[in-house]
């Protein structure tokens, strides 16, 4: 079985897990390297940045989407699979 586990790697190489990994016995792993860590983003689930969002002049200034338009969206999505 397949997983994905979401992982930073410092610039000596080492890898440290962001979420817990439950194996049975001792696996192979496949590490593909992705683009660099923006530092100046807010960390995945910061409530704080949440909020600075919402109290944002940009978010209180956007116009409201398009209702239709996003259910179009998310049918294309959904069906690009071909499932």
């Amino acid at each position: 079985m397949l997983q994905a586990i979401e992982a930073e790697i410092s610039p000596d190489g080492k890898v440290t897990l962001l979420e817990p990994v439950h194996l049975a016995q001792r696996s192979r792993a496949v590490v593909t390297i992705l683009a660099p860590i923006d530092e100046t983003a807010p960390k995945r689930g910061s409530a704080a940045a949440l909020l600075s969002v919402l109290d944002s002049a940009e978010f209180a200034s956007a116009e409201p989407g398009d209702p239709d338009r996003m259910e179009r969206e998310i049918a294309a999505n959904r069906d690009a699979w071909g499932d």
